[in-house]
């Protein structure tokens, strides 16, 4: 497999939960968004392409510019959807697609979504999390795209050329499924536009899928942090080290713009960890720092950060509303954060829309990513104005412990790797 590699994903956490997992295995790898890619030292780059509220149009036109932007001939590619299928993933694979197809490229597409370290499966085509039917989950009622989880008639919808392969076929004798791949492979050629949905449980599944696919005329690869794992797997093997974080005499901010239930839980078990109060800003659409009390309530947070106390804010939902918060209010949330970005010693995040936001507040263009915390947690340092440790949290990973574990991880001077 090439070492060169860029992911596009539609938000920033899940760009650096699936790099990460080339981190880990030895690849310096950037997260990035905005116009410029980072330093060619970086063999993976891994884009935002801030896609996940944007219409099916839009985040096509976004995912076409971010390939002819940052696409190399020496990089392959990777796409990286959410693993509940929120936001615009047909519409993203299919200008893909097209764009591969411009520059004389194959267009074949192995799409995995599974994820088993987060009980994602996959199973006759359709998504399932811890055994259940995603349509029947919390996360598919707050925010879905499509009518359900039949991935083919998803890709189908934008245009596609789904071609399933069964859990039984992924689990063939190794020649065999090789082969397998080798036909589709060939018949793509002449049809472009084919995406392969595979069927897989847990680990073992996506290995096959991504030995079996090496060296063949792939386009890109489409897929969660599992996948991505699979694949870095085949690159170099992973050079013990140690990451130093400077010990800082300032406070961890610790800010959660996600709804969902999974983070809320974990911040409230956080808070009493640290015996604080949790800091609740303001949800209604359209809140500004406009007024003397306002900015005085986000010059107070920034006080307790210089002064050395860990914040924990959290983004308070409107009431009586279950969708996610509106940009409208992420970046008011942002905005009340300001101050307290600027002088942080560490930050922790749930929510890629959240992180996004905060991270343009102070100026921040980039994440040089370190090593996972625990599945889909990553931890880099911040690049740009502010340098400092940040952990990204998908919204609905990890128990209601996961951010202590951050927490006490990111407070360590040194740690092996």
């Amino acid at each position: 497999m090439p070492d060169r590699w860029l992911i596009v994903a539609d938000d920033l956490t899940g760009a650096a939960d699936s790099g990460v997992a080339f981190a880990q295995r030895g690849w310096v790898t950037d997260v990035f968004w905005g116009e410029k890619p980072p330093g060619d030292d970086a063999a993976v780059w891994a884009f935002d392409a801030d896609s996940r509220r944007c219409a099916s149009g839009e985040a096509g036109s976004r995912h076409r510019d971010a390939l002819r932007r940052c696409l190399t001939p020496d990089r392959l590619l990777f796409k990286k959807i959410d693993s509940t299928l929120r936001g615009q993933p047909a519409a993203e694979i299919a200008a893909l697609c097209a764009t591969l197809q411009e520059f004389g490229r194959a267009t074949l597409g192995i799409f995995a979504p599974a994820n088993p370290a987060m009980g994602r499966s996959t199973r006759d085509g359709y998504v399932f999390v811890r055994g259940e039917p995603l349509e029947r989950t919390e996360t598919w009622r707050r925010e879905h795209s499509y009518e359900n989880a039949d991935l083919a008639a998803i890709l189908a919808s934008a245009g596609l050329r789904p071609i399933k392969l069964p859990l039984a076929q992924v689990r063939a004798e190794m020649p065999d499924l090789r082969k397998a791949m080798q036909a589709i492979a060939a018949d793509e050629a002449h049809k472009p536009g084919t995406i392969v949905v595979c069927d897989s449980e847990n680990d073992d599944d996506l290995c096959r899928i991504a030995d079996a696919t090496r060296g063949l005329a792939i386009g890109f690869y489409i897929g969660t942090a599992g996948l991505a794992k699979a694949l870095a797997a085949q690159g170099p093997l992973p050079e013990p080290r140690v990451l130093r974080l400077e010990p800082s005499k300032r406070g961890t901010l610790i800010a959660i713009g996600s709804p969902a239930r999974e983070s809320r839980a974990a911040a409230r078990r956080l808070a009493m960890y640290l015996n604080v109060q949790p800091v609740r800003v303001d949800g209604s659409a359209g809140r500004l720092i406009d007024n003397s009390a306002e900015a005085m309530f986000a010059i107070s947070i920034m006080a307790r950060v210089i002064s050395g106390h860990d914040v924990v804010a959290l983004l308070e939902p409107v009431e009586g509303c279950d969708s996610p918060p509106d940009p409208s209010q992420v970046r008011s949330f942002a905005a009340t954060l300001a101050e307290a970005l600027e002088y942080m010693g560490a930050l922790i995040v749930s929510g890629g829309e959240t992180a996004a936001a905060l991270l343009a507040q102070c100026q921040v263009h980039g994440i040089r990513l370190l090593g996972e915390i625990e599945p889909g947690l990553a931890l880099g340092m911040t690049r740009g104005k502010v340098q400092v440790p940040i952990v990204t949290k998908p919204g609905a990973f990890g128990d209601e412990n996961c951010l202590i574990r951050c927490f006490d991880r990111m407070r360590e001077p040194g740690q092996s790797e």
